[in-house]
Order: structure tokens, then sequence, then C-alpha cells
């Protein structure tokens, strides 16, 4: 018997129907399926913690671009995507969504499903986050693809 599975594009209003926080539903259900969402969570955008990660972040643009990452930046009182300020219901809203603190020191990893598939500590090395999505299903089919094509894979 051969299951029906809905289009990609009805995955939105699905999740939104069964999300019991639909307010950050716009921000993260517009990557489903298209992109992986890395999120890093402090008190502020001055810590230490972030001010390294995003050291790191920005010398493996390569990694996270092959990967088709977002990065997600909640502060207490600030937040970005990809660089982008958001607004304060915004932050609010997703905050709210992942379950953060104010005191909240997190790196959290969602997949192209929408799925949380790791919520560890910020200080967690990037390689083991690029190493995770290149064991994942989608990711080793994309490195197929890649490879097919004759296109580059950037190492973890």
């Amino acid at each position: 018997m051969q299951r029906h599975r809905p289009h990609p594009a009805t995955w939105p209003l699905v999740l939104s129907l069964l999300s019991p926080v639909s307010v950050a539903a716009p921000d993260t259900q517009q990557a489903l399926w298209e992109e992986r969402l890395l999120v890093l969570a402090a008190p502020a955008a001055t810590d230490a913690l972030v001010i390294e990660k995003q050291a790191r972040l920005a010398v493996r643009g390569d990694a996270i671009e092959d990967r088709r990452l977002r990065i997600y930046e909640l502060y207490a009182d600030q937040g970005r995507i990809d660089g982008e300020p958001l607004t304060a219901k915004q932050l609010r809203d997703l905050r709210r969504h992942f379950g953060l603190t104010a005191d909240s020191r997190e790196l959290i990893l969602v997949g192209l499903d929408g799925g949380i598939k790791r919520r560890d500590r910020l200080d967690t090395p990037l390689r083991d986050v690029f190493l995770q999505i290149d064991s994942m299903p989608m990711r080793q089919q994309e490195i197929e693809n890649r490879r097919r094509a004759g296109l580059p894979v950037t190492p973890p």
C-alpha cells in the first residue's frame, strides 16, 4: 500500500495547526524543507561564547552555505537572522518557540523537516554540528547529488 505524503508546500499550514506555539511559525516555517537552522542563544551578543562562535562561523561560510544553514542569534534584548535584525515581537516569539530563558546559553540545530535535531551547550564545536548534519539522510542525498554534478562538498 502506497502512502500519500503531503506536498512540502502544505507543511507550514499543517504544522501551524499542530504547533502549540504558532506565533513563531512564519519565521521558522519559511525555511521548512529548504534550509536548516542554527540557533545561537545567549543573554547578550557581547557574551564571550557568542563572540567566539561568530568568529568560527565567519571563517566557515563555505560549510554554512553548503549545508544550507540559516543562523538565528537570539539574545535577551535583541536578535538577528543571518545578520538582519529582528523586531522585539519576533525575538520574543522565537525565544518562546524554542523555550529559551533570558540566561540561556544554547546551540539548537533544526533540520529541514523543522524538527530539533540537537540542543546543546553554546560552546559545542561547529565541527560536531557539521558532522551531525552530514550524517542525516537528506544531507547524504545532497552530498551524492553534488558529487554526481561534479560540485565540491565542503568538509566538516
